[in-house]
Parts: C-alpha cells; sequence; structure tokens
C-alpha cells in the first residue's frame, strides 16, 4: 500500500510538472510577443525540442510556435531559417496524423504551413495553393468552430491577389469570428494567438479604409496588453497618421 501511495504521488507531481510547464511556456511565449522578441521566443522552442514533446496536445503547441515563428521570419525574409522550422513542422504535423489522423487543427495547420512555402516563392501558389486550401476545408469539415482553420483561410484570403480569389471582405468575416469563438471558449489570457488574430483583424479593417474600426480594435488590443510594441509604438501610430 505504501508503494501504490508513492506511485500515485509521484504520477500527480509529473502532471502538475507538465502543467506549470506548459504554463510557462505559453506566458513565455506570450511575453515574446509583446515586446517583439524573437530570441526568447525562438529560445522558448529550443526548450520544448529538448524535451521531445510525446502528447498530442505539447506536438500541437510547438507546432503553433513554429507557425508563429516562420510567420515572423517570412516578414523579415529570411527564407532559409523559414524553410528550416517549415521542414520542422511538417514532419512533426505528419506525426500527429500517426496518431491522430482526424485532428482538425492538424489538417489547419497542414494548409498553413503549405501556404508558407508560396509565400516563399509565389511561383508555387498554383500548384500548392489548391492543396493549401483543400487541407484548411478539410479542416473545417472535420470541426466547423476550429479557430485555427478560420484564421489560415482568413490569411489565405487576405494575402491572395483578388483576380486568383483572394477576397478582403471575406477574410474580415472569418478573422472576426475566430475573434469571437476565442472569446466565447475563454481563450484570451496571456493568448498571443488571440492578441495576433486581433491585429490581422485590425490590419484588415485598414486594408478596407474602414479606419474607425481599425481603430477600435487597435484600441482594445492596448486596453488588454499596453505593452504589445508592435501595435504601441508602430501599427497604432501610424493609423493615427493616416486619419490626420
Amino acid at each position: 500500500m505504501r508503494y501504490l501511495k508513492i506511485t500515485i504521488f509521484l504520477i500527480f507531481l509529473f502532471s502538475e510538472f507538465f502543467v506549470s510547464a506548459q504554463t510557462s511556456n505559453k506566458e513565455l511565449i506570450y511575453n515574446a510577443y509583446i515586446q517583439g522578441n524573437m530570441k526568447k521566443w525562438e529560445s522558448v522552442i529550443v526548450s520544448i525540442e529538448k524535451h521531445k514533446p510525446s502528447t498530442l496536445d505539447e506536438k500541437l503547441e510547438l507546432i503553433s510556435y513554429y507557425y508563429g515563428h516562420i510567420g515572423y521570419l517570412l516578414g523579415i525574409k529570411n527564407y532559409e531559417q523559414a524553410a528550416r522550422y517549415i521542414d520542422k513542422g511538417d514532419k512533426l504535423i505528419a506525426d500527429v496524423f500517426k496518431h491522430a489522423p482526424k485532428n482538425a487543427t492538424a489538417y489547419a495547420f497542414k494548409g498553413s504551413f503549405i501556404g508558407f512555402r508560396i509565400g516563399m516563392s509565389k511561383f508555387k501558389a498554383i500548384t500548392l495553393g489548391p492543396e493549401s486550401s483543400k487541407s484548411i476545408a478539410h479542416s473545417l469539415q472535420l470541426e466547423p468552430a476550429n479557430i485555427q482553420a478560420h484564421v489560415d483561410k482568413a490569411n489565405a484570403l487576405y494575402h491572395t491577389p483578388g483576380i486568383f480569389g483572394g477576397d478582403k471582405k471575406q477574410s474580415l468575416k472569418l478573422f472576426l469570428k475566430a475573434t469571437t469563438l476565442l472569446e466565447k471558449s475563454k481563450q484570451t489570457d496571456n493568448n498571443w494567438f488571440y492578441l495576433n488574430v486581433l491585429t490581422l483583424t485590425a490590419k484588415n479593417y485598414e486594408a478596407l479604409e474602414q479606419y474607425q474600426n481599425a481603430k477600435a480594435i487597435y484600441e482594445k488590443i492596448m486596453r488588454i496588453s499596453p505593452d504589445y510594441k508592435w501595435v504601441k509604438n508602430e501599427l497604432y501610430p501610424a493609423l493615427l497618421k493616416k486619419m490626420d
């Protein structure tokens, strides 16, 4: 009986440690995001990789951090490093499918990682575009309220030229839907992805020249996270100048 008690205690201890580690990673990523410190972001990735994530949640968490980091790398045109992380993400997504072949979030990520390859070379859009769209559509078939899929579909519509099917009015609807889903499911506290979706929504409003709506979203963001540098120091002041 004594050994049983020790075993139960150890199981409880390790489960508590796992939850604590996930919370810590989430907070570290959130702080790296609002500070614009991608070195800190990458250090979290390295730490998780060293521990070799084994559960579905751990793997999806790491994929999401790859996802955010790749977006940054593409933004600064560091295509070599972006390609390395895309390859890592593809391998981990394939691993998720081995154990969870109908995971909707994994299908959404698959579509977005294909989209990242288009971001590195627009010439690949003709062949990879339909494949990306198909994966995201399948995600929504499996889970119509999948937040990742709504955001990835919105991103595709936002960045695709109109003559090839892009539609910023439709992307805005999807960003707004994703925001609603995040808020209803209470996935807003210390969540970099929630802030990112709000930021993309504001930028979408700007692209449609709906400046008052964009301003309202930026101000909402700063109420939630006053130290979010990208909005506070760049996007919001630029919008105000545009509105003068």
